[in-house]
């Protein structure tokens, strides 16, 4: 076989492969600065239509996943900041930012929150910290 092809993935990204994002506004109603991480899982409050950090005991809408931050943000205190989130893709699970004592095997409205994020996002696949680790990427 003469000249194979061979495709070295970066597994030190969160944002594995083809990363889709949209925009979308968070507001600080803090007193201090907040830095939202990269990797953060965000949900929409549904009456306001804001991101905020999802936690799995909201009963606002939020506590339902949208996407996941792109690059670490601040906010400064009592300000509104337009945020990008990963919306689709394939994202590291092992980077995900998660509030509390929330994990992926979380239960919200009778689906864990690995299931979650694949249903109710537009397409955000989570891999594990072994896949496209491989020299032949297997």
């Amino acid at each position: 076989m003469a000249n194979p092809l061979i495709t070295n993935y970066d597994r030190s990204k969160t944002f594995v492969l083809n990363p889709r994002t949209e925009v979308g506004n968070y507001t600080n109603s803090t007193y201090n600065d907040v830095t939202l991480a990269k990797g953060t899982l965000m949900g929409r409050i549904a009456s306001s239509n804001l991101l905020t950090p999802l936690t799995s005991g909201a009963s606002d809408g939020s506590q339902f996943p949208v996407g996941i931050v792109l690059a670490d943000t601040v906010v400064v205190a009592g300000d509104t900041a337009e945020i990008t989130i990963c919306v689709a893709g394939d994202v590291d699970e092992n980077k995900l930012v998660l509030q509390g004592s929330d994990s992926l095997a979380t239960v919200i409205s009778s689906r864990t929150l690995r299931d979650r994020i694949g249903a109710d996002t537009v397409g955000i696949k989570l891999v594990g910290g072994n896949q496209l680790t491989g020299f032949d990427n297997q």
